[in-house]
This record gives structure tokens, C-alpha cells and sequence, in this order.
């Protein structure tokens, strides 16, 4: 129905006369201008416009005499004019072409019209196609604008706009004068092809409002209907931002797992992209193009930095030759953004040397981005092999569209950009497929290790006694606070059963989680061998040594105690925490922990316990506990508690802040009953 209302409205050129009068001065006669007819009808304005570069608030005043102002035509032979015609016309020459080529700021346009008397309403249709930003005057005062021209000038892609022509001038029956006041952006001066920018580059047209917005609709419609390719863009990028954020939530159930994030992060950079250039065509009533561009940078850039690295953790060759690679890399893209976003902003002069530079940049930041690729895809081969080559399907589609693309940009290829569309949507649409599979198989690996981990747990607590064997003579006390559900701190008390004494040896191994739980679990079945056949504490320390040594991360600290039942001690040390005797740590000579070389020595000291006497053997979860300061608990606090209970000391190490497996054990002996006699 639009098109058939289109259609029967008569369209004709204006054949307005603009005043010929002096560019400086108010003119001091009024010039006839050519009436104008509007019923049910629209006028193209293709001219005579009057047009003079540079700015002057006074410009915009009916009287002044513009006689000095280079004529201008829009469309010069072209009258009347068809409806499809005035909606069509876009991309006209701009000022550029017409006598000032690579002028960019400020301009005006003046046209005079004679409209009939009485009009009920008139308006003006802006064209969607101007550079950049422009004002709106009738008879010297100001209807409208479309962009932002005070201070930091704001511009937008271009929209058909619409402004009312006010009562006063459409009832006075005098001369209208119409100025428009152009601001064009300092980028568009750059050398381009048939430099043709600047100022109005469509038609601007007057008549009745309700035809007017029948011809702005059109016009929107037509550019959507021939914006087919960025409503699938707008699709492409959502699918983009989708298995981004789907990324980077299944990063929040693998934490291990760094190539999601890191996919998110590029794939999220990628849509974001695509969505900042869409809404920089199609909503720049909402965004400026300044916005948007800086946006589209910005996206740009995060996307091409985690790019490499999300190749390099899904391909796993997280070295650091490729991180180095990629910040080199990184930097090239940004020095080409900062160039690209400098013109774009007019923060750089548009020159030749200037756009050589950025073009350099561009084509040596984007094939290093390549081969930076191309390199992790074939260490990730090499490393890998046939199991590189599913994960690296979404670079091989990317690399596939990038090329194409060029192909068609060049014009050796011929085609729609939809298929084009198809293929980078493929990339989001495999990076899901993948990161699905393997976090299905990375689920069940952890339930596996949990079961795993669940057994060790069951099987290091029948190795640690819960409670501590009776032994008449002796008080012993024992409290472990693992760090983790299995932990790598390690104790046996022992009756001796040859002369009832009591053997007690600690220990920690290195490292945590299930290794040091199975190394736990060695070290105490070579203890209970071990002390089988003997109670010197040295024996059973070369022992444990022996076990060790040779195996890969297979390191502890220890202590081995043998106590008799009259108090007679004897005290072998292999790199572990020396016990506190009454509050003061004993005084003995370091040794290397265990499994760090073969036959080691171990420090020995002999000493006699009391009854008022208390020995406390502590790991070190206690000194090294860390509050959310990151303070220590150290030895003096912990000195200071060592006459206290094991389980004060160790819940006090806890409260503190725990990091590390926590073990403590208190030895005193029994005080001896004395007899009473009446």
C-alpha cells in the first residue's frame, strides 16, 4: 500500500531563487524567490543551493546578502524527479567533489523558497546519506539537527530526519529562508576514491509531514530490505556472544581448564564486534559513531589477544615462546587500532604518509597473527597428535573464512556475503561442540578422582590413629586438621613391646591432594615394617630414606622418638620441626628431609623427660598458618601457645588461618602415685 501511495505523488525539482546578495553584509533588498506549489505533492531541493565553506552564526540570517557564495547543485539536469528516485538518491557527490577537495570542518548551505500562503503544516526530510553532522535553520532560527556540533562534535551513520517547518514562516507569506550548517568529520580529507565527501550527499525534500514520513519509512524500509546480510550478521553475533558466555560459565566448574576462558573472552570480543558495527548502521540515533567506533576497537582487540591463547590451552602447549609471541602481536594490533581510531577521531592528520603507516601496520599485525597460529596448531600436533586436530577445527574454519573473505573483498570471487556468514558462524557453532566434550569428559574424570580421592581418605585414616594407643606411664595427646581431604602430614605411636617403651614418629611429605596421600600411605606401612625389627629411631630413619630415594617427588621431613618408660630419650631428625620442651624449642643440628640423598645423616640428640616436663611435636601447618592478611602465624606466637593442649594449639593454628595440613602431638609423663599410710 505504501508503494501504491508512493506513487502517486507528484514530485517536481525546486526551482527556488536563492538572493543574490553580498556574503558579509544583510541584504538590503529582498530578491523574488520562484513560488512554490504543495498540495498533495513533495519538492526535491536539488537546487540552486548557495554554498560557502567555514562558520559564522550570522549565516543563518534571512537578510544577509549571499550573492558571493558558490552556486551548488545537487543533482544537476535531474528534474522532476520520481519518488524511487528521491529515495534512492544516495551517496550523491559531496563538496569534495564540487571545488574544495580534502576540506573537512564547517560549511554552510542556503536556499530561498517561496511557499503559498496558509499551509496548515510543512516539513523537511533530511537524507539519510551527510557528512557528518549537521544543523537546521529557518529564517535564522534553529528547527533541528542531527548530531552534536557544540564542544566535541558527536556524529551518527546517517538516518532520514524529519523537522517542522514552524507556523510563522509557512503563515507570513514571505520568502523562507532555509540554511543548513555542516560539520564533516577531519577523517573524511583522507585520500579516497574520487574524493567525494562532505556536506549533503542525498536530497533534501519539503512537503505536507504525513507524506514526508511516508517517504521516510520507505526509505528505512529499503535499507533494511537491503541490509539482508546484517540482520544474519546480527544472528552470527549473537551465536558469538552465546558460546562465549557458555565459555566462560563452564570455566566457573573446570577452573583448571584455561582455554575457556580464554575462548570466551575472544568469542565474546568477536560478537560484540559484529554487534558495535550493525548498531553503528542501523541505531546511531542512540550511539554516536565515535562510540561505537572506539567500542568496535576494543572488542577487536580482546578478541585477536585471547585468540592465540585460548589455541594454546585447548591444544595444550601453554608455553611461554607463544605468550611472548602473542603480546608482540598484541601490541602491532593495538599500534594499528590507535592509528586506525586516531584517524577515524581526527586526533592524526589524514595524510598519505599517515594512511602508509596504518597500512603497514595492519599487514604486518594480521599475518604475524597467523603465523602465530599456524605455529601453536603445529606444536599442538607435535605435542598432541591425531587428538589436535579435532580441537583445532574452529581455527581451521576461522582461518577458511578470513581467506574468502579477502577473496571477495578483492572482487576474485564473486558471490553473496551469506555464505560467507555461514561458514563464521560454524566457528562458535564447533567451539561449543568441543568445549561440551570436554567438559562432559573432564565431569567425569572428576567424579572419577573423587571416588579415587574418597578411598585414599579411607585408607589414610586407618593409617593415622584416631585416638592414641594407652601406655600407662605416658600422657600422649594428638590432634590432625588436613588441609584438604587428604592430607600429607603422617604420625604413628608405637608400644615397644621388649622394654615397654614407646616409639612416636612424625612427618610431612612434600606436596598434596592424592600423591602425597599414597606416599603417606608407603611411608607408614615401611614405619610399622620397620619397627618391627627395631626402636632406633636412626635405624628406621634410614629406612624411610632408602624407600624414598630414586623416586620422582618423593621427598619428607621427620622425626623419629623412642621413649623408655623411666624418661631416657632418644631424638632423630630428618629436616623436620624440632619439638618444644616446656615452651622452648630443643636445640638440634639440621638434616636434610628424607629421600634427598642416598645414606644421609641425621642429626641425634639424647635427653631424659620429667615428670613436670611436656614435649609438644608440631608440623609445619602451625607456624606457616597465614590470616587474610597474609601474616604469618610464625614461631614466637607459636612458642607462646606450645604448653597448651594439642588441640588448642592446633585449633588455634586453624582460627589463625590454615594453608597446610596441621598436626599436633603433646607428650608428658604419667605422675607416679604415692602411697598413703595411716
Amino acid at each position: 500500500m505504501k508503494r501504491i501511495i508512493l506513487s502517486t505523488l507528484l514530485v517536481a525539482s525546486s526551482g527556488a531563487l536563492i538572493g543574490q546578495t553580498s556574503a558579509s553584509t544583510p541584504a538590503s533588498r529582498s530578491e523574488p524567490a520562484v513560488p512554490v506549489t504543495l498540495g498533495q505533492s513533495v519538492i526535491a531541493l536539488t537546487g540552486p543551493w548557495k554554498f560557502h565553506i567555514g562558520d559564522n552564526p550570522r549565516w543563518a540570517d534571512p537578510g544577509l546578502d549571499d550573492s558571493g557564495w558558490q552556486p551548488y547543485e545537487l543533482m544537476p539536469g535531474d528534474s522532476p524527479l520520481t519518488p524511487d528516485q528521491i529515495t534512492r538518491s544516495a551517496e550523491l557527490p559531496g563538496w569534495q567533489h564540487y571545488g574544495h577537495p580534502g576540506y573537512t570542518g564547517y560549511a554552510w548551505y542556503r536556499i530561498r523558497l517561496q511557499l503559498p500562503r496558509n499551509l496548515p503544516s510543512l516539513a523537511l526530510l533530511m537524507p539519510q546519506d551527510v557528512d557528518d553532522a549537521y544543523e537546521v535553520y529557518v529564517n535564522g532560527s534553529k528547527i533541528g539537527g542531527f548530531g552534536n556540533l557544540k564542544g566535541w562534535q558527536l556524529i551518527y551513520m546517517g538516518q532520514p530526519q524529519i523537522f517542522a517547518l514552524p507556523a510563522a514562516a509557512l503563515g507570513s507569506g514571505q520568502p523562507v529562508t532555509l540554511a543548513l550548517r555542516f560539520w564533516s568529520s577531519r577523517n573524511e580529507a583522507a585520500p579516497a576514491e574520487h574524493n567525494l565527501d562532505g556536506g549533503l550527499r542525498g536530497l533534501p525534500v519539503i512537503g505536507p509531514s504525513s507524506l514526508l514520513r511516508i517517504l521516510e519509512q520507505s526509505e528505512r524500509q529499503q535499507t533494511w530490505q537491503s541490509q539482508r546480510q546484517t540482520r544474519v550478521d546480527l544472528l552470527v553475533a549473537a551465536l558469538y556472544v552465546a558460546v562465549g558466555f557458555i565459555s566462560l560459565f563452564l570455566f566457573l566448574f573446570s577452573r583448571g581448564q584455561k582455554e575457556y576462558p580464554w575462548a570466551g573472552i575472544s568469542l565474546t570480543g568477536f560478537g560484540a564486534m559484529i554487534v558495535f558495527i550493525v548498531l553503528a548502521a542501523l541505531q546511531q540515533t542512540m550511539i554516536p559513531a565515535q562510540l561505537c567506533a572506539l567500542a568496535t576497537a576494543a572488542a577487536y582487540q580482546l578478541a585477536v589477544f585471547a585468540m592465540p591463547l585460548a589455541a594454546m590451552y585447548l591444544l595444550s602447549v601453554p608455553r611461554p615462546l607463544w605468550r611472548r609471541a602473542d603480546y608482540l602481536v598484541a601490541a602491532l594490533n593495538l599500534a594499528w587500532v590507535v592509528q586506525n581510531e586516531g584517524l577515524s577521531l581526527g586526533l592524526f592528520p589524514p595524510t598519505a604518509s599517515m594512511l602508509r603507516i596504518r597500512a603497514v601496520t595492519e599487514w604486518l599485525a594480521i599475518p604475524l597473527l597467523a603465523c602465530l597460529l599456524l605455529a601453536i596448531a603445529v606444536d599442538g600436533v607435535r605435542t598432541i597428535g591425531r587428538r589436535a586436530w579435532l580441537p583445532m577445527t574452529p581455527g581451521m574454519l576461522f582461518a577458511v573464512y578470513c581467506n574468502l573473505y579477502l577473496l571477495y573483498s578483492f572482487g576474485i570471487i564473486k558471490g553473496s556475503f551469506l555464505f560467507l556468514s555461514l561458514i563464521s558462524a560454524c566457528v562458535p557453532i564447533a567451539v561449543l561442540i568441543i568445549f561440551l566434550m570436554r567438559f562432559t569428559w573432564q565431569q567425569r574424570e572428576n567424579v572419577r578422582l573423587a571416588d579415587d580421592m574418597r578411598q585414599a581418605r579411607e585408607v589414610q585414616q586407618l593409617m593415622i590413629p584416631e585416638k592414641s594407643p594407652r601406655v600407662s606411664w605416658l600422657e600422649i595427646e594428638n590432634e590432625y586438621l588436613p588441609a584438604r581431604e587428604v592430607g600429607g602430614d603422617f604420625f604413628q605411636i608405637i608400644p615397644v613391646a621388649a622394654d615397654d617403651g614407646v616409639l612416636v614418629v612424625a612427618g610431612d611429605v612434600t606436596g598434596h591432594g592424592l600423591q602425597a596421600g599414597m606416599l603417606v600411605a608407603m611411608l607408614v606401612g615401611a614405619i610399622r615394617t620397620e619397627s618391627a625389627h627395631t626402636s632406633d629411631p636412626v635405624k628406621i630413619l634410614k629406612a624411610l630414606n632408602a624407600r624414598l630415594y630414586g623416586r620422582e617427588h618423593a621427598q619428607a621431613t621427620c622425626l623419629v622418638l623412642r621413649i623408655e618408660s623411666g624418661g631416657n630419650a632418644t631424638l632423630a631428625n630428618a629436616g623436620h620441626l624440632p619439638p618444644y620442651l616446656n615452651g622452648r624449642p630443643l636445640e638440634m643440628e639440621g638434616a636434610l628431609p628424607l629421600g634427598m640423598m642416598d645414606g644421609a645423616e641425621f642429626s641425634v640428640m639424647r635427653f631424659r623427660l620429667s615428670e613436670s616436663d611436656r614435649l609438644v611435636m608440631i608440623s609445619d601447618g602451625v607456624v606457616e598458618a597465614r590470616n587474610s592478611s597474609r601474616e604469618l602465624f610464625g614461631f614466637e606466637r607459636t612458642a607462646a601457645i606450645s604448653t597448651q593442649s594439642a588441640r588448642e594449639i592446633a585449633r588455634a593454628a586453624q582460627r589463625f588461618g590454615q594453608s597446610d595440613d596441621i598436626t599436633v602431638l603433646t607428650l608428658a609423663l604419667t605422675p607416679k602415685l604415692e602411697t598413703v599410710t595411716a
